[in-house]
């Protein structure tokens, strides 16, 4: 198997990067194409026929604007990393660059899975029980409809099922409340969607999303994007409320191992990078200031995407969906009955 690594995006380029890849290679017996500016990485790299240069020297940054940066950066590792996976030159792309640039070009270079309308990021998020949970859309689209919340709990529910490997997962639609009245329009509207779904538990609120009650929990990327950033702030706080503690604390000495615990089980690098669901091939977005273990782990999400057939299964979902209730295989906006 051959993944793409993207070395120009993000923050930390291009040698937190290619660590990464090079621990990826090693721990999961891969063949890496590290994209990028050539002279900048084959230093970096030791002799190993499984790994390899594909020059693309220019850069997206975060700056640029995502479908014009990938119009007009036809030579950025971003653009020949997705065409190369297009191409059958590689089973998958990794990137910590701009996520709206990073969606565009696999919109434009890979295309969509046939019935989705909007592809979704989704994140696996910590919980109290050790199983993490999905949530999508977390920033891809900030405005959807009920259809498109809909295509996100068959792509969710898939990836549940095939990459976490939970044999029935229980999935939630975000919510204020988890009275089924409450909620804006949107919401009211794919919750009748996803009546009866397998394995819909109803609405959820988002301080329960870490109690480990569901698997997948389905949101516009409007509020995904809030949730996540929140989070983020959150444990960053916590970390650094309870760092300080400590420190004053003369018996702190003996609370060290579960403060490491504490950060270990919060690291976003265990989690690896946020798969793009609906394009067809995989993509993953790791963090853009994503260090080497996490873009390590952001491969390992890529090599078992391949190795579950992620893309095919997906499709054969959805088409099993539209067959069942004798519905077009493709997008539309008509409100269940």
């Amino acid at each position: 198997m051959r993944i793409v690594l993207d070395t120009l995006g993000g923050d930390n380029v291009p040698a937190e990067i290619v660590r990464g890849g090079l621990m990826a290679a090693k721990a999961f017996d891969l063949e890496i194409l590290f994209a990028g500016d050539e002279t900048l990485i084959e230093p970096l790299l030791p002799p190993d026929p499984k790994l390899s240069t594909l020059h693309a020297p220019q850069a997206v940054t975060m700056e640029d604007a995502p479908a014009e940066a990938v119009r007009r950066k036809k030579d950025s590792s971003l653009v020949r990393g997705i065409k190369a996976v297009h191409e059958g030159d590689a089973q998958a792309f990794v990137s910590p660059a701009n996520t709206g640039a990073v969606m565009a070009a696999s919109l434009f270079g890979l295309g969509r899975v046939q019935g989705i309308e909007r592809p979704g990021i989704a994140v696996v998020l910590p919980t109290v029980s050790g199983r993490g949970v999905l949530v999508l859309d977390v920033g891809a689209n900030t405005d959807c409809s009920a259809e498109n919340l809909f295509q996100f709990a068959i792509m969710g529910h898939v990836y549940a099922r095939r990459v976490m490997d939970v044999e029935y997962p229980r999935l939630a639609l975000v919510n204020i409340g988890s009275e089924p009245h409450k909620g804006n329009d949107l919401v009211k509207r794919t919750r009748r969607y996803l009546e009866n779904f397998p394995g819909f538990v109803g609405n959820i609120e988002p301080n329960h999303l870490f109690q480990g009650e569901v698997d997948v929990a389905v949101c516009d990327g409007f509020v995904g994007n809030v949730l996540l950033k929140a989070v983020e702030g959150g444990v960053s706080i916590t970390s650094a409320v309870l760092k300080s503690a400590l420190a004053r604390n003369p018996l702190s000495v003996l609370l060290r191992h579960a403060l490491r615990r504490f950060k270990r089980e919060l690291d976003p690098s265990r989690y690896g990078g946020a798969p793009l669901l609906g394009v067809r091939g995989i993509t993953i977005v790791a963090h853009g200031n994503a260090n080497a273990e996490a873009i390590k782990s952001a491969v390992g999400v890529a090599k078992h995407a391949v190795e579950c057939d992620l893309v095919g299964r997906i499709d054969a979902q959805l088409s099993g969906y539209f067959k069942q209730h004798n519905r077009p295989a493709k997008a539309h906006t008509s409100t269940p009955s």
